[in-house]
């Protein structure tokens, strides 16, 4: 199917990760999202930067970014993964942002990823924003 004028392509949740995935606590809950053909993860950056030096670089950063299609969900870990996730938000103003790890003022899901065995609720919320996770029906005809 040819992508039609405005499309975007396929809805993604965008894993915003803390640090890098072979060294985060919560690897194996993640890879267990990242398993979802709508997911990507979108790693830290390499130095720890000031708050005010993060939100330029993100605004920067995300006109870059070359996605497989488009966000509708931002998983956020870590407070300091927020100016990216803000300037996302700027750019796809109809993306949820998801709180994985602990509370986070105006997030629109709030899942504690580290203490879930079922990742149920993650995967209808997925679903409900159009990602396909390959679960629970998913699976789009192309």
């Amino acid at each position: 199917m040819k992508p039609v004028a405005g499309d975007l392509g396929q809805p993604l949740l965008i894993l915003l990760l803390p640090e890098t995935l072979e060294r985060y606590a919560l690897r194996e809950p993640v890879e267990r999202l990242l398993e979802a053909p709508g997911a990507v993860a979108i790693d830290p950056p390499r130095m720890p930067l000031s708050l005010g030096v993060a939100r330029i670089l993100a605004r920067r950063q995300v006109k870059r970014l070359k996605l497989p299609g488009r966000p509708r969900a931002l998983g956020v870990f870590d407070p300091r993964q927020l100016p990216l996730a803000g300037a996302l938000v700027e750019r796809h103003p109809d993306a949820d942002v998801w709180a994985l790890r602990g509370a986070l003022p105006g997030a629109d899901f709030v899942f504690a990823l580290g203490s879930a065995d079922d990742l149920g609720p993650a995967w209808e919320r997925m679903e409900r924003l159009g990602i396909e996770t390959g679960r629970l029906g998913s699976e789009r005809v192309r």
